[in-house]
């Protein structure tokens, strides 16, 4: 760890800029994370006092054309989710009938903090959160010789969006030191 790190860390009214996520991210899932993930850590960094901002620009474009203008800046490198139903039960009542499940959600990511002027790395964070709720998953409506069940992925959605804000908000609790 660089001795920067030692002697200096953010305090409320510091430019950070967010990094924008790499291209790597090739599959819709991640992404979808990492953009969650890092769009409530620019509004958490905001919440704390620091002019937190959309750096409109990777970590490489950054290095290549060395064209800074904070004082840090915040990376998310990787980031992993996982929601699926662990159990449920479905329920009718006449003609409608629904599927409750318990829905767990979980997020990780890897957020870097680094030092707006080297660009050399002050810190790294392996960030995790899970979030578990009892949710209505699917809907049905039917009769004797026809019954239709459609999902409700919206809430799942819902459930991980929930534990991605969570992994932002511990990343800028540990971005600002508190």
């Amino acid at each position: 760890m660089p001795t920067l790190a030692l002697s200096r860390a953010p305090h409320p009214g510091d430019r950070i800029g967010v990094l924008q996520i790499s291209d790597r991210y090739d599959y819709g899932a991640e992404r979808t994370v990492a953009r969650t993930v890092q769009s409530d850590l620019r509004n958490e960094l905001l919440d704390m006092g620091f002019q937190a901002f959309d750096a409109r620009a990777t970590y490489d474009e950054l290095r290549r054309f060395e064209q800074g203008n904070a004082d840090y800046y915040v990376e998310i490198v990787s980031s992993h989710s996982q929601h699926n139903p662990v159990g449920g039960v479905g329920v009718d009542v006449g003609a409608v009938g629904a599927t409750v499940s318990v829905v767990v959600s979980r997020v990780a990511a890897e957020v870097r903090l680094y030092d707006g002027r080297t660009l050399e790395m002050i810190e790294r964070y392996d960030l995790r959160s899970q979030n578990t709720a009892v949710l209505p998953t699917a809907v049905g409506i039917g009769g004797r010789h026809i019954f239709a069940f459609f999902a409700i992925p919206f809430v799942q959605y819902a459930q991980y969006r929930a534990a991605a804000h969570s992994v932002a908000r511990d990343a800028a609790i540990r971005v600002a030191g508190r």
